[in-house]
């Protein structure tokens, strides 16, 4: 019945347009605790996540074959670090319970972008989850939750569609950051190519049907705007895109599209303490926000012009006329989720609420922020192991020279080496950059000469045993044998993008250190077997044979291939380096030759299903440079990959299936959960949660940043997904507010505090960085969250800041910050002198409190808000570990050395460095940056006039970058770089 129902669905389909292929798209929230959660990738233990810069995305795409849709695949790319195994058998299963064997291990790849700022502890070996202190049920179950409900989405919109691809060079993105591991590879294998990373971004573009737009050549219907800003459409649980059909020169017709493009989404360092979908999740939130806004004036056009013929007593057909496409594919979606629910005994709604043609959209301002409605942008990741988005190059942090480049060390030692952004020091700046030139790319391939995709939907899967895989030799597979996991020395240094610790060094094939040698064989002593199989790699963590408390790496991971006519992606369970990809691409593409078609296109889709660390080649693993070290099956570990790629291709070519003799395992029943829960939340008496503690200035010119510090609950209480912690509201002329952002856009930053780990007190600082099209008018901050009592479950609470005016007038600028300080309005409310009195009593000097001076400056014993003269450029994200010592009560941070942001290489040479690692306090701090200013005549010749910027790294760098005056002293803000 189920297999009639969906032939009546594909037979129905055809009667709206004839198209080749039927395609679905869906996006929903994955986003997991943003609070108390070691952020993952970096393996930093004190990177624990405080806030969002930007929510994190499962994009979910479903391509069927129009003759044949139960002949299908699922591919997915989420915004989190890496795929895990776990995630992807939990997922399955789910799928599995709601549709039968539709979806399964065979045709569903789930793909990570390898962002190094989504929340840890969602897999389920050792070595991945020490820094997360073990399995983290909430970011697991975002995870799983989230990239369900995406596939989910992509399920109920599946309809016919156009399909092409474009490549095209992008330059300035992407450097290789291990060059003396790729130069090890053959001469002539590297003089096949200009670069020595990837610099083709291969995109494919799925769009209405062309033969639609021919036969009616009308623009489809757009719902109003939901939470995110997004177009919401006509089906709630579906995509509608509010889209121009029929102009193949234009973007207007888009459904989506994916890109794979090699770079890693190491723009944030590994001092960021905000989640955030880095470089590719800033890409796809730049397209996808740009289509909204298109769409949303094009609907605004149409409707204008439809009122205008409709005056002029035109029959031209109109958008609110033939709207046959739009409501045919709406009323399959409908249709479909019906009679399957019904075959399922869920008829949880009745046909003629299904089939409703009204526009479905949520008025509730803090729920629905986690699906976006309308053109879905995918950032995929390809070959990036050996890739960086730090393309300035690695330098020094304490000489501003370049590293060593053998061993990307400074004076030996790798601590100091750090990739620099072309924004730097800046990471959120570089991270946009980064972001932009792939979404600019993006763009220019969707508008460019493509290549039609056109024959069968086709897909095989199997799961493989690493430990112990037999190669064969063949013209692309060098004969030996794979081995149990291990890590080699040069994995415990790090790379360039974010550094190790201790004395380790990149490019170590000598394990020339006794004492952790030691300490490798108290906890895994690696056999002769072992050493030998691993070979030239000096084993330091012998994973493969620890077992205690469970498998600390995998022995089975899994590869997928999957066919879209003459497009072929490789599903790969880790980082391949450049050359890598290229050799597992050029096997592929060899073996399938000519036989679908002659314009064949080969992607490589990484950190899919399974997370296996990295793969090089053979002659990159001689060299033992981090990735090396880190190709945990030994040597021979991309020959495995690339036999098992043949062998797919090979059964496709066939018609035959490949089926797994082996199966990974389930291990949530074993994993140790050390991150403690939630025990309760509190404010002082007479205060209540949401209450403001700092309230924004009065008055903001674009360009500024907006913010207000609230008291606040812990945001592990509610993770919110698919809703938010904070909104920007803009009063309307009737009174009425309506959200203009929320936590999710690039322009807000959610920071969340305790100030002590203990504490039952916590503060939640918004952001906004004021965009220079913000419309005139008057404005609020307010925050959503949930607060714990010791007994009971949580409670949610809400509050708003005083209101604010942006205006582009500075005259007006000044005027109402005048009279805010003449009134004596001052940004904290216990006033100035009050504020004064507090800070003393804990001994902060007004030069202690001039350096902690967000919101104030110090002027002979007073306090008074910045102004025209003395502006405040706004509280940047990387400087937040001065920013929160003068927000609230945030005394005890003044004794504690905290986030240390990655700014001490901030300036062309730091003056000096504090070798002290003990905490400091901020008197201490301050009295050794004027001393440094005494003696040193280089910062008066070298560096421009202007503000002092104060910078840590680590607790050690200490900079100056402008001369000390008392000017500054009395009448500045002190501030970081914006």
């Amino acid at each position: 019945m189920t297999h009639f129902v969906l032939l009546l669905l594909a037979g129905s389909a055809m009667l709206c347009v004839n198209a080749e292929y039927l395609v679905g798209i869906g996006k929903a929230d994955i986003t997991g605790p943003v609070a108390d959660v070691n952020l993952m990738g970096y393996a930093m233990p004190l990177q624990i996540s405080r806030g969002i810069h930007t929510r994190l995305y499962a994009r979910a795409f479903i391509v069927a074959g129009s003759k044949d849709n139960r002949r299908r695949f699922v591919y997915v790319v989420s915004d989190a670090c890496m795929e895990s195994q776990l995630v992807t058998l939990r997922v399955l299963a789910r799928l599995q319970v709601e549709y039968g064997g539709l979806y399964n291990a065979d045709n569903v790849v789930l793909s990570g972008t390898h962002t190094h700022a989504s929340p840890a502890g969602f897999l389920q070996y050792v070595l991945y989850s020490i820094t997360s202190l073990g399995f983290v049920q909430q970011s697991f179950d975002a995870l799983v939750d989230g990239i369900s409900e995406a596939v989910r989405f992509a399920h109920e919109d599946l309809a016919p569609a156009d399909v092409s691809w474009a490549s095209g060079e992008l330059q300035g993105a992407n450097i290789n950051r291990s060059p003396t591991a790729y130069l090890a590879n053959p001469a002539d294998e590297r003089a096949k190519y200009a670069w020595d990373v990837d610099k083709d971004m291969d995109i494919l573009r799925i769009k209405h049907p062309a033969t639609t737009a021919a036969a009616t050549g009308v623009r489809l219907a757009t719902g109003p705007a939901n939470m995110l800003g997004a177009v919401a459409g006509d089906n709630a649980a579906g995509t509608q895109d509010g889209s121009l059909v029929g102009q193949k020169t234009t973007e207007d017709d888009g459904r989506g599209l994916i890109s794979w493009f090699p770079v890693h989404c190491t723009s944030m360092n590994n001092t960021n303490p905000f989640v955030s979908g880095d470089n590719k999740g800033a890409a796809a939130g730049i397209l996808e926000k740009e289509w909204q806004i298109r769409a949303t004036v094009d609907q605004k056009r149409s409707h204008t012009k439809h009122e205008a013929d409709m005056g002029a007593g035109s029959t031209r057909h109109q958008p609110g006329d033939i709207v046959q496409w739009s409501r045919c594919r709406q009323w399959l979606s409908q249709l479909s989720a019906w009679l399957i629910g019904g075959l399922k005994g869920n008829p949880a709604s009745r046909l003629e609420d299904r089939l409703s043609l009204h526009d479905q959209t949520s008025a509730d301002a803090t729920s629905g922020a986690g699906v976006r409605q309308g053109f879905t942008a995918a950032f995929a990741q390809s070959s990036v192991g050996d890739t960086s988005p730090n393309v300035l190059g690695a330098y020094c942090l304490d000489t501003g020279e370049p590293c060593v480049m053998s061993s990307s060390t400074c004076g030996g030692r790798n601590e100091l080496c750090h990739g620099r952004g072309p924004a730097w020091p800046d990471d959120t700046a570089s991270t946009a950059i980064i972001g932009q030139l792939q979404a600019d790319k993006a763009k220019e391939l969707w508008q460019a000469d493509g290549t039609a995709v056109s024959g069968d939907v086709d897909y095989r899967h199997v799961y493989i045993n690493m430990s112990n895989y037999q190669v064969s030799g063949s013209k692309w597979t060098r004969a030996g044998v794979t081995c149990a996991p291990a890590m080699g020395f040069s994995f415990a240094a790090g790379t360039t993008d974010g550094p190790g610790a201790f004395d380790f060094t990149q490019g170590d094939v000598n394990g020339s250190s006794p004492f952790w040698r030691i300490v490798r064989d108290f906890i895994s002593p690696p056999s002769p077997e072992q050493q030998a199989c691993h070979a030239p790699k000096p084993i330091l963590l012998n994973t493969g044979y620890i077992k205690l408390p469970y498998p600390w790496q995998p022995a089975i991971t899994e590869m997928s291939v999957l066919r879209l006519g003459n497009i072929v992606i490789i599903a790969v369970p880790g980082e391949f380096t450049t050359m890598a990809g290229r050799r597992i691409k050029l096997a592929v593409a060899e073996t399938v030759g000519h036989a679908w078609g002659e314009h064949l296109k080969v992607v490589l889709s990484g950190l899919s299903g399974t997370y296996s660390s990295y793969i090089t080649t053979w002659e990159e693993y001689q060299v033992q440079r981090y990735e090396g070290a880190s190709t945990i099956y030994g040597p021979h570990t991309l020959d495995a990959y690339i036999q098992t790629a043949v062998q797919l291709v090979q059964a496709m070519l066939a018609g035959k299936p490949l089926h797994s003799s082996v199966a990974p395992p389930d291990l949530r029943a074993e994993q140790i959960e050390l991150l403690g829960p939630v025990v309760r939340d509190a404010v002082p008496g007479g205060t209540h949660f949401g209450d403001v503690v700092v309230q924004p200035l009065p008055a903001y010119l674009p360009g500024q940043t907006a913010e207000a510090v609230f008291r606040s609950g812990c945001p592990r209480n509610n993770l919110r997904r698919n809703s938010t912690f904070m909104a920007v509201q803009l009063q309307a002329p009737d009174g009425n507010w309506s959200a203009v952002v929320y936590d999710n856009d690039w322009s807000t930053h959610f920071y969340w505090e305790r100030h002590w780990k203990l504490a039952a007190y916590s503060f939640a600082t918004l952001r906004w960085a004021i965009p220079a099209d913000a419309a005139p008018g008057t404005y609020r901050l307010t925050h959503y969250g949930d607060w714990k009592p010791l007994f009971g479950t949580a409670r949610p609470f809400q509050g708003s800041s005083n209101t604010f005016v942006v205006t582009t007038n500075a005259t007006v600028h000044r005027q109402l910050l005048a009279q805010a300080a003449s009134a004596g309005v001052q940004s904290h409310p216990q006033g100035g002198a009050t504020l004064l009195a507090h800070w003393q009593s804990y001994g902060l000097d007004p030069v202690t409190m001039l350096v902690c001076g967000n919101h104030i400056s110090v002027a002979g014993g007073e306090v008074q808000p910045c102004n025209d003269k003395f502006p405040m450029a706004g509280a940047s994200p990387r400087h937040d570990s001065w920013n929160r010592l003068c927000t609230s009560h945030c005394v005890q941070m003044a004794t504690e050395v905290t986030e240390k942001h990655n700014t001490g290489g901030a300036y062309s040479r730091p003056l000096a460095r504090v070798q002290d690692r003990s905490v400091m306090t901020l008197e201490q701090r301050w009295s050794a940056l004027q001393s440094l200013h005494q003696s040193s005549v280089h910062a008066q010749t070298r560096l421009s006039s202007g503000h002092w910027y104060v910078a840590w790294w680590r607790g050690e760098a200490l900079c100056s970058r402008q001369p000390l005056s008392s000017e500054l002293l009395k009448g500045y803000c002190t501030y970081g770089p914006a």
